[in-house]
């Protein structure tokens, strides 16, 4: 069953009057839901299995030294003589997706109660994680709904997920429970981004944190 809000039509999303993002990226697309992360990360990798930081740069809107400062504290792993893969740009993209309403020490926490420590604990890759949080948000996004309601999520998740193939007893559950987590975080920082536009609209000063943010701290 499709999942859709029963009030879409007269309860758009706060942030439709700008552009949609796929999370974590400065590309604009017109459907989340349909693009998911699978077929971008499948462009971006058409012509190589890997690619550049300047690559990553031009995807995240972020500047080299913050994303190297992110490789420095282990919050990504390591390139492979420079040259960063699928699994890389997931991570990239989950921390840049989720730095603006949760700390990057929580965003590691999360990542690791859903993985483990242990490449054979992993649960599902992060790319694959990255593809759900896409069509969760896109599912949402089209049935005009904030998101923030368990109502909403359950439903969301569940059809998002739903050729997730779970490895153990309690990996559908660790998963839910991360999607839950970091969509409502995406959800909580695109309205937020909508009340700094309403503020911008009205004159208000601009936030002196801004420039920290943007620049890969946290």
């Amino acid at each position: 069953m499709k999942y859709s809000s029963p009030d879409a039509e007269k309860s758009p999303l706060p942030w439709e009057t700008g552009k949609t993002f796929l999370p974590g990226t400065v590309f604009p697309v017109s459907d989340i839901g349909a693009e998911g992360g699978r077929a971008f990360f499948d462009k971006v990798f058409f012509v190589s299995d890997h690619i550049m930081l300047s690559h990553i740069r031009e995807i995240t809107g972020l500047d080299a030294m913050a994303l190297q400062n992110w490789v420095k504290r282990k919050w990504v792993p390591n390139p492979e003589k420079k040259y960063y893969g699928r699994e890389h740009l997931a991570r990239f993209l989950i921390i840049n997706m989720l730095r603006d309403t949760l700390q990057i020490a929580r965003i590691m926490y999360l990542l690791r109660y859903l993985n483990g420590t242990e490449p054979g604990d992993a649960v599902i890759s992060e790319s694959e994680l990255y593809h759900y949080v896409c069509r969760c948000v896109g599912l949402l996004s089209a049935a005009g709904s904030p998101g923030l309601f368990p109502a909403d999520l359950d439903a969301v998740i569940a059809e998002a997920s739903s050729d997730f193939v779970p490895k153990t007893a309690d990996a559908k559950r660790r998963l839910r429970e991360t999607l839950c987590i970091m969509v409502t975080a995406c959800c909580a920082a695109r309205l937020k981004e909508s009340a700094d536009r309403e503020l911008d609209g009205i004159g208000a000063p601009p936030d002196p944190k801004l420039g920290r943010v943007l620049n890969g701290g946290r």
